[in-house]
């Protein structure tokens, strides 16, 4: 058995013997009522309490999980009505037993629980402790459900980021290697600088999209070697601007979040003829304002495709009210301009 369940094996049994350590306390204060020494009162109710601890758990570990749990309804009050009556019977005997023979000078005490107001006394106690702990024994259950929903959900949705990852720019890969292969015949040089620049690209696609945040530095430097790589593919049909703030230390923000944006202004903006991509980004204390406007390629109605679907999804996800994303289009451009509220950890599952 591993520490951790030991530990909490251990938790639980510390937190039951508490539980019963403030019931006789407190109801030993409760009977300075009716006989003002307050040890005395604390004896009394070790000596007569101690049966209720096995109807207790009887009824938490055996008749609430294998009756009431399960909507047999009617065969735990059949179960348990019957527990409760005799208990109080064992109580209100034991009870006149200790006050009559044991305890010097209280035969009236003993007389009032021979009578129907101590009966009525003693049933109200088992009443009382039964509702309490079923009380407590509901709410630790729904605490568990809760927390075991609550750690569902953050699995489903850390699968489900994982997969729109997967599924950012899958045809990347091929026109690189590509465009590197032929980029070979005729320089060299550029070829190496593109294929060290595609080997950045893909490290940080395979080792940084695990993480639930990364250095916005580290993602903006990740995307200059993408934009990098695409300028050299397109050559000198693409006139590509780009105003990136510099030194932007010191804040983290979600891995591949603002790649798709790019990638999908150098896939749709494609022409025959010269066309043309600005990309902007700033950061203004948390919050980041990213811009990418490109001219309208071949096909006019593309509204951004896969990647800006999945891109809406892992925002909502990730930055809930914390974002806003806007995108214009019209007949000669396309333009998305996101705003990120950044924080130090961006994967939330509140």
């Amino acid at each position: 058995m591993s520490n951790y369940q030991d530990h909490a094996k251990l938790r639980t049994v510390g937190l039951h013997v508490l539980f019963w350590v403030i019931y006789l306390l407190l109801w030993a204060a409760r009977d300075l009522a009716f006989h003002d020494n307050y040890m005395d009162n604390l004896r009394t109710n070790a000596t007569t309490g101690w049966h209720y601890v096995p109807f207790i758990y009887f009824n938490l570990f055996y008749l609430v999980p294998k009756l009431l749990l399960k909507g047999r309804y009617t065969q735990y009050l059949l179960a348990i009505v019957p527990g409760i009556l005799l208990v109080t019977y064992i109580s209100y005997h034991l009870h006149y037993w200790l006050f009559s023979s044991r305890l010097e000078g209280t035969i009236e005490v003993a007389m009032f629980f021979r009578s129907w107001e101590g009966l009525a006394v003693i049933l109200t106690e088992v009443l009382i402790l039964f509702a309490l702990a079923m009380t407590l024994y509901l709410l630790q259950q729904w605490y568990q459900k809760e927390r075991y929903a609550k750690e569902l959900e953050k699995q489903k949705l850390e699968a489900e980021l994982n997969l729109l990852k997967s599924q950012v720019n899958p045809h990347f890969l091929f026109n690189s290697l590509n465009s590197i292969f032929v980029m070979m015949e005729k320089d060299r040089t550029k070829s190496k600088s593109m294929l060290v620049q595609l080997s950045d690209v893909l490290s940080h696609q395979l080792y940084e999209t695990q993480k639930r945040s990364v250095p916005l530095q580290l993602e903006v430097d990740n995307l200059k070697n993408y934009i990098e790589l695409e300028r050299t593919r397109h050559g000198d049909l693409a006139n590509v601007q780009v105003d990136i703030q510099e030194n932007l230390n010191g804040h983290q923000i979600a891995p591949m979040l603002l790649l798709p944006i790019v990638e999908n202004a150098f896939k749709h903006s494609k022409s025959n003829s010269d066309y043309w991509i600005n990309i902007g980004l700033g950061l203004e204390a948390h919050h980041l304002s990213f811009q990418v406007e490109n001219s309208q390629g071949q096909n006019r109605n593309h509204k951004g495709g896969l990647g800006l679907a999945n891109l809406r999804r892992q925002l909502g996800l990730l930055y809930p009210n914390k974002h806003h994303l806007r995108i214009d289009q019209n007949q000669n451009a396309f333009a998305i301009d996101l705003k990120i509220e950044l924080d130090d950890h961006p994967l939330s599952y509140s």
